[in-house]
């Protein structure tokens, strides 16, 4: 019998945990640490807050590695994972679970793959966890506050390689640094991609992977142009007196919130909804994306007074929440305008998760929005 004490029990990934122990008859569940043989974490929660323990701490994703013999295709970077992770599971009609919002552990059955999207905090305590075919997106600032520096977050992501060999295959950007820095000493099948812009990088991955588990280019392109896309990534939420919406809530970083802002023209016509829970990243990109697509910023949440500093040649207005912001839209917006939902920040500040933001900010726009 082994005994699992779990960190982050009351969270969706720690209740998951403890469904799936309630099934297994070799595992249990204990609360005192000094009588566990493993310690499950929660992604969510940092190293430093784990105790002094001399049990091996593993996390959820390496847990259900163990327990599901399924070959895995796990998918990670600082953009596009869940769209990417949403692709494949469609392409190959199988589940897709991790940090795409369906635990990795509360999936019992064998499937031929599972796709499974890993954050760099999942992949911090992994020892066996091995994909089949690893996909590496992209590598840009996120997370430092977690991760120290650039070097810390991407020793954190390379981690997806561990245990990979010459068996396995990794699916990279190929036009990434970083990515490339990381991949140079891959032990596993290196398949590069590039892509023209970065919204197709997540499409050019999936069909490397849908390749290698056998669909052809027929199928992959008709359930490319069936896909309706993302819940939350650049979503289109409507149009109102010929006022676009889109909801990027998902626009979790600088990186993400500057690749919505380059899909349109230099106009000066988007009014941007950003701010939330600060990740102290250089705001620089941020502003040159601005420039020239700018009507009109509007700041929210704990980020909103260093944003307001650092981009105060954009004269922003500041809110106290999101009702506000939205009605501030919808009155500084004309006929051929776009509200963009994209904050550049996460969402714990005021939210639980980034679903719940985007969700609350689309009420909010069907309250306000005009009509007729």
């Amino acid at each position: 019998m082994l005994k699992i004490a779990v960190l982050g029990k009351d969270g969706k990934t720690g209740q998951a945990v403890l469904a799936r122990l309630a099934k297994l008859p070799d595992y249990q569940y204990t609360e005192n640490l000094t009588d566990a043989d493993l310690l499950v974490v929660s992604p969510g929660i940092p190293p430093q807050d784990y105790p002094a323990v001399k049990i091996p701490i593993i996390s959820e994703i390496e847990l259900a590695y163990r327990l599901n013999p399924s070959p895995v295709i796990a998918v990670t970077g600082t953009n596009g994972k869940t769209t990417t992770t949403t692709l494949i599971s469609r392409l190959l009609d199988v589940p897709a679970v991790g940090n795409i919002g369906v635990p990795y552990i509360s999936v019992e059955k064998e499937y031929p793959y599972l796709a499974v999207e890993v954050s760099s905090y999942m992949l911090e305590n992994i020892v066996t966890f091995r994909p089949r075919i690893a996909v590496i997106l992209n590598l840009t600032e996120d997370h430092l506050a977690r991760h120290s520096d650039m070097a810390g977050y991407a020793a954190a992501k390379k981690r997806i390689l561990l245990n990979q060999t010459a068996e396995d295959f990794v699916i990279y950007n190929a036009a990434d640094p970083w990515v490339c820095q990381i991949t140079a000493d891959a032990k596993a099948q290196k398949m590069p991609f590039t892509a023209p812009n970065k919204l197709q990088e997540d499409y050019a991955a999936a069909r490397l992977a849908a390749r290698l588990c056998g669909r052809n280019d027929a199928h992959i392109d008709k359930i490319f142009a069936e896909f309706p896309g993302v819940e939350h990534r650049m979503e289109k939420v409507g149009v109102y007196k010929g006022i676009r919406v889109i909801n990027d809530s998902k626009g979790t970083n600088v990186d993400s919130t500057v690749v919505a802002l380059e899909s349109e023209p230099r106009q000066q016509h988007i009014i941007l909804i950003a701010g939330g829970r600060d990740k102290m990243t250089f705001l620089q990109p941020l502003a040159a994306a601005l420039r020239g697509r700018l009507k009109k910023l509007i700041l929210l949440g704990e980020a909103q007074e260093r944003f307001a500093r650092e981009l105060k040649e954009f004269q922003p207005l500041l809110v106290k929440d999101y009702d506000e912001a939205v009605r501030e839209s919808f009155r500084a917006a004309q006929n051929g305008d776009l509200i963009l939902l994209s904050p550049a920040c996460a969402s714990w500040d005021m939210f639980q998760n980034f679903e719940e933001r985007g969700r609350y900010f689309k009420e909010l726009v069907y309250k306000y929005a005009p009509q007729g």
